[in-house]
């Protein structure tokens, strides 16, 4: 049962994929923690490789090759029992007895029936085993740890592609060692990367990523979140997802969206919620110091990642792209807006930083531009600002304030 599985118990053998994601070494660092890894994501970003790659890392590290089982659940749905069954009979004693670590690593973990409680059992009484577990359908696998692996599990969400993974993935990371000689080349990859953040379309034609993007929005729409939660109306889903898609930073006012879709405007709210719960959309709320009172404003939606985009909205406008691109990238949470309308795009809060982004992605910004960032600097005691440009490159100051200009390109790079 478990054989076919495991290719590394051959002599000799590595999976090999030698390019690695950067949330790989963060995973290498919990390998001799005893919490179960839960790796969750989108789709198709590359979890069962990051798997296969933990294992040959294992064995470089001397691991012993049969101390490490692998099973994916995509075919058949055996109970873990089952495996852990299988692999005692053939080394021919219990995992019990076995001094050593074994190492379990369980791909499409979705697909098997009560399979939280049943690692629960393992992790609780087989103190020598560690548990690694991803899928394809991220929401399950989230929900499932939440409500029954509370404090057995450290969970990792792996994104799609950055745009330095990007660069390794097309094999131009030879531009990374010399980004400001080499900023043309670099700016043409930089239109490329931003509807190609998945590693099999990063050389791929814009007709077959649309083609990509769309089989991974419907099957997490059409498979994924009907399994957890009450879908009868799959294509209204969809629907939202291009509201957003034509609209990014669109403001989540139920109430005129449930007008125009002619939906409750609770099933509107359930509906954005599931969105966001299956990393579809992204909800950034209106900045405050109290959390609780940035709860209660007005909320902005996102995609996840602008690949989508040649599907959902291939029309859509550059400069709103782009922004959308830096929200995801900048992992943000906040932005700001007044009554008035004064309004800063992205705020991030890192352990009390506070960093206001305005996003001004085109040849030409005036001072005028930049009123609202100002406005919110000073309302916040702030000296330092950040304005993600298409080319400038420069730093300002209007009075305390510190204005750094950045292209977007080189903002995503960080260099």
């Amino acid at each position: 049962m478990i054989e076919k599985h495991n290719f590394h118990w051959k002599e000799g053998f590595f999976y090999n994929f030698p390019k690695k994601r950067k949330l790989f070494n963060k995973l290498v660092k919990e390998v001799k923690s005893q919490q179960i890894i839960s790796l969750i994501g989108l789709r198709r970003t590359g979890k069962t490789t990051i798997l296969k790659q933990l294992i040959d890392y294992l064995i470089q590290k001397k691991v012993k090759r049969e101390k490490i089982i692998l099973y994916s659940f995509d075919e058949n749905q055996p109970k873990i029992a089952d495996i852990i069954q299988d692999y005692e009979n053939r080394i021919g004693k219990t995992i019990l007895e076995t001094k050593e670590r074994i190492y379990i690593f369980l791909d499409e973990i979705q697909k098997l029936k009560n399979w939280q409680n049943q690692i629960k059992y393992y992790y609780d009484n087989y103190k020598n085993t560690k548990f690694f577990v991803s899928g394809s359908s991220s929401l399950f696998i989230k929900k499932q740890t939440q409500e029954s692996l509370a404090g057995r599990t450290y969970e990792f969400i792996l994104e799609p592609l950055s745009f330095e993974e990007f660069l390794i993935f097309r094999n131009r990371d030879d531009l990374l060692k010399k980004p400001s000689l080499l900023q043309d080349s670099i700016k043409n990859e930089f239109l490329r990367y931003q509807r190609r953040q998945f590693i099999e379309i990063v050389n791929e034609t814009k007709e077959r990523t649309a083609k990509y993007t769309k089989s991974i929005v419907e099957k997490i729409v059409y498979q994924d979140i009907p399994k957890i939660f009450p879908i009868d109306q799959e294509e209204l889903l969809i629907r939202i997802l291009k509201i957003v898609a034509s609209n990014p930073g669109l403001m989540s006012n139920y109430e005129s969206l449930s007008q125009e879709l002619g939906i409750n405007r609770v099933t509107i709210s359930n509906y954005f919620f599931y969105l966001e719960e299956s990393f579809l959309v992204k909800k950034l709320y209106n900045f405050s110091k109290n959390m609780l009172t940035s709860e209660k404003k007005m909320k902005k939606f996102y995609l996840t990642s602008t690949s989508f985009f040649p599907f959902l909205n291939d029309g859509i406008d550059e400069a709103k792209l782009i922004e959308n691109l830096i929200v995801i990238a900048t992992n943000a949470h906040f932005f700001w807006r007044t009554p008035q309308h004064y309004e800063v795009d992205i705020v991030l809060n890192k352990k009390g930083k506070i960093t206001p982004i305005e996003v001004k992605y085109r040849k030409h910004i005036a001072k005028k531009d930049l009123k609202n960032l100002i406005r919110f600097c000073k309302k916040f005691s702030l000296t330092n600002a950040i304005v993600i440009t298409k080319d400038r490159l420069k730093q300002e100051r209007i009075g305390k304030i510190k204005i750094k200009f950045i292209p977007a390109w080189r903002f995503l790079l960080k260099k």
